[in-house]
Order: structure tokens, then sequence, then C-alpha cells
């Protein structure tokens, strides 16, 4: 959304004008999700330009704002002596007063000249930044709208991710984790809406102002059920609806979820990392980056950004949108303070989606593609340890299962009987254990359908126990696999699978129970 767009009256259809422009085609997303990938990383590229010059300019924006005022006080002392007695005082060193004044009034000018011209430079500067996070945050809102784009989103970011032996692996995943960790947050604090009361003000307020009591809308309206018993009472936003949604709740948490840790491109952030920024830290120098991110971010947000100066038609548009704007900024400082706060709700927001992506997009050194498949475990363990709110930890894993988007199943086909190859295709599956998928395989040669398959935990051999029961013996199994009953299914993205092929999918969902050989 342009800067001044705000302040225009909204015509009729205009969120449905401004909601047409959601793609809706698989090549059109995933295109749109690289253009976003290049949008945000100019985002991260001047972020570091602006941690270098800010100290600096704003010292010497306050050197030059006491400089004019010292001149102004001096000019005034002197004046006020003229009129009081009727002629100029007598200044030490100086053989004519009104030339001294002269200078003053030249050297005040100059000063003021120079200030202006700063303040001007930091105010075009902080608009740009304003509207370039805002038409990003505008761009994923409109990628995020439904069950299906939101599993498309995630799973092509998941899928797109460099291997575990790949040297660019650490920065591709260091640039793509905080877009990856918007979604998840976005998804989440959906999820949470339609059952939770929040206590924090700015939320409750534009919840209650937003949506009527006893109907439950949702952004993932569109998820596909396998069973007609499971579809839940959810209806659809009307387009001005889902507009007041975005605009005023939605889009701040984006923004505060995508700017998290921008503060680790500062020269501070950088010199503590030094020339291995991948490596494992030391609790101490991981508590110090942690406070330089958190304090980088906060004067990103108050001074690299702030409140967009803008005209306006009259003084009671400029104190709405202003209102507006400060309401919603800090809302946005409260989200990233409480960051640190374990099990607060603004907090666990975005503390949950982030130890979710450590796992999924890890930039550590020593990683270990199997090491995905303990997210929901961590997660899981830290909501019983107390470390996260049981609600939330609920929420959240319900929505991604067990087994994270785009990741590689081993399955038994329960039709052949065949060991199949699985890429786990959506969100919300009805049982953690039992991930919606797409088989790739048949007859273990590639092929793809449309069609998604819930895979029964029975025929998934990441269990000990399905791979117990299966009519495969233990021997044959753990020769074949090693003991590693799951997959890297980046090794075959868009190389023998293709994304505008793999996204394409029915609207019914098949279960693949488990193989019974006694029937055939």
């Amino acid at each position: 959304m342009l800067i001044d767009s705000k302040t225009k009256p909204k015509k009729h259809g205009w969120a449905e004008e401004k909601l047409s422009q959601i793609p809706v085609m698989v090549s059109e997303i995933s295109r749109k999700i690289t253009d976003y990938r290049q949008s945000y990383q100019e985002l991260v590229k001047d972020a570091a330009h602006f941690f270098e010059d800010y100290q600096n300019d704003h010292r010497t924006l306050s050197v030059l704002k006491r400089k004019v005022k010292t001149y102004q006080d001096q000019i005034e002392v002197i004046e006020n002596y003229r009129k009081e007695k009727g002629k100029y005082p007598s200044i030490k060193g100086q053989p004519s007063t009104q030339r001294y004044i002269a200078r003053l009034v030249a050297q005040q000018a100059s000063s003021d000249n120079e200030l202006r011209a700063l303040e001007e430079k930091i105010r075009r500067e902080r608009n740009r930044r304003y509207e370039h996070v805002d038409n990003l945050t505008d761009y994923m809102l409109n990628l995020l709208n439904g069950e299906r784009i939101f599993s498309q989103f995630l799973g092509t970011i998941a899928l797109s991710t460099p291997s575990p032996q790949e040297k660019v692996r650490h920065v591709r995943n260091e640039r793509c984790k905080p877009i990856y960790v918007t979604a998840l947050v976005i998804a989440l604090f959906d999820e949470l809406r339609k059952t939770k009361h929040f206590d924090d003000p700015f939320l409750s307020n534009e919840i209650a102002r937003i949506f009527p009591d006893g109907e439950t809308f949702s952004l993932m309206a569109d998820k596909v059920s396998s069973s007609a018993n499971s579809a839940r009472d959810v209806k659809s936003m009307p387009a001005d609806m889902k507009m007041a949604y975005r605009e005023n709740v939605l889009k701040p948490i984006a923004k505060a979820a995508l700017l998290q840790s921008i503060g680790m491109n500062s020269p501070e952030a950088n010199a503590l990392l030094g020339d291995d920024r991948y490596r494992k830290l030391d609790n101490d120098d991981r508590i110090k980056l942690l406070s330089i991110i958190e304090r980088k971010t906060n004067d990103y947000l108050r001074l690299g950004i702030g409140i967009p100066s803008m005209p306006f038609n009259n003084k009671e548009q400029k104190a709405a949108f202003e209102e507006h704007e400060k309401r919603q900024l800090a809302f946005m400082l409260k989200l990233l303070r409480m960051l640190n706060t374990p099990r607060s709700e603004l907090g666990d927001l975005l503390r949950i989606p982030m130890t979710y992506a450590s796992f999924v997009l890890s930039t550590k050194e020593e990683f270990d593609y199997q090491q995905i498949y303990q997210a929901y475990d961590v997660l899981s363990d830290g909501a019983s340890a107390n470390r996260y709110r049981n609600d939330y930890i609920n929420a959240f894993c319900k929505m991604v299962g067990r087994f994270p988007l785009g990741s590689g199943l081993y399955v038994v086909q329960k039709d052949s009987g065949e060991i199949e190859k699985a890429i786990v295709s959506s969100l919300f599956p009805e049982n953690v254990d039992e991930p919606i998928c797409k088989i790739i395989t048949r007859r273990q040669i590639q092929f793809l359908s449309h069609a998604e398959v819930v895979i029964s935990k029975a025929s998934n051999l990441f269990f000990a126990e399905s791979r117990r029961e299966s009519h495969f013996d233990r021997e044959f199994l753990e020769a074949r696999y090693r003991k590693e009953y799951t997959w890297n299914a980046t090794d075959v993205w868009e190389t023998q699978v293709p994304s505008i092929e793999f996204w394409k999918r029915d609207e019914i969902r098949r279960y693949n129970g488990a193989y019974n050989p006694d029937s055939y």
C-alpha cells in the first residue's frame, strides 16, 4: 500500500478491488514468492545502510538543533536589551554589536538550512522505508489468502532450501527465515483468534470492532476435509471485513514478525558474529547478540520507520492518521519487547514459529536433515516444561502436524503394498500423526497426480510400530533404508518434481490405510 493511500476516502468496492490482486494460479503464486524474496532482500540491504548512518545522523541533528537554539537565544537577549534600553549592549571583544548580530543571524540561518536539509533527508528515508515495509506486508497478505495458498507458500520455501551439504544453505535459510516465520505467525494468530480472547487492549479492541459475536470467520475457510463430519462451521470473510482485519490487525503483526531479526544487520551484531556468523555461540555471546538485535530492531522501527510524514487535506485527517499509526507502532514495539517473556500471549505468538523455523530452515553449521522431524516434539516438550503456552502449542501443532510441509516420507501404498515416496503438501491434518501428502511415485517410478492422500499412521514407515506391523521383514527395511525412514524432498524439487504440477490438487482427499496382503 502506498503511504498516502490510507488518507483517501474508500470508494465503494475498494476492498473487492484490493483483494482482486490476490493470485490464484499456481505458477503466479510461485513467481510472486520469488519476487517477494528479492524485495525483502532490498529491505535488508537498506536496513544495513540505516544502521551504519543513523546514530551519526541523529547526533548531527541534535548538534544542529542546539546550535540554532543557541544562536536564537543570543539574538533574543541582545534584541530584548535594545528594546528595554534603547540601544545595543556592548559585547566584550566585539567592536560592533550590530555586525555581531548580523553574523549571528547568518550563522543561525546556515545551521538552520543544514538542519532542515538533514530533517528532510531523514523524513524521505523514513517514508521510503515505511512504504517498502507496507508494500511487503501487503504483498505477503495477498499471497496468504486461504489454506491452499498458505500451504503452498510455506511448502515452496521449505522445498526450495539448499541441501545440508551446500555452502549457500546458511545464507539462503537466513534470508528466508523471517518470511517463513511471518507466514506461520499470521496462520497461528488466525487460529487463536477464533477461540481466544486477547488481554492486550490493542488486539481485543480491534477484533471486537471487526468481528461480530457468535460467528466464526477465518482466512482458512477454504480448508479441504477428508470427511464430511470433520468440517468446521467456519465462514469466509466478506471483502470489507477481510480488509479491515488485514489493515488493522494482521498488518502490524506481520510487520513485527518480518522485522523481528532486522537488528542482525547492524555493525554491532556483525562485529560480535565476526567472519563466521553461523557458528554456535556460547551463552554469553548469545545473550549479547539477542540484546543487540532487540535494541537495534527497536531503533529501526522507531527511528528508521516511525510515523510517516505526509500532506493532508485538513487537521482532522492528519490527527486521525497519526493516532492510527502511533497505536500500531506502539503495539509492534510491545510485541517485539514481549518476545523475551516466556508464556506471554504476545511473545509466544512469535517465539513458537521462530523455534519451529529454526529446524525447518536451520542455519547451523552441522545440520542433519532428519532434525526437521524433531520440531513437533521439541515444541510439545516445551509446553510440558512450561516454556510455552499450552493453548498456543496445541493450536500450532494441530496446524502443522508432526511432519513439516515439504518433508519427505516413505509410505506403504494400501492398494499395492509397495513402498512409495510422499511429500507433505498441506497444513491442518485432522490427526497430527497422519499428514496430508502427495504420493510422487507409483511402483517406485516418478508419478505425479492431482490427488492428495491422508497417510495413515499404519502406512507410514516413520513409526516403528508401523514398520513392525508391515509385511516387510525388518532386515529388508534396515538394509534398504539404513534406519532413515524419511527422505530429503528438496533433492528432487523442480528437477524431478515441478512445483507447478505438485501444487495442483483435487478437492477430495482419500485415505491411505494399512495394506492388507490377505485381501489381494
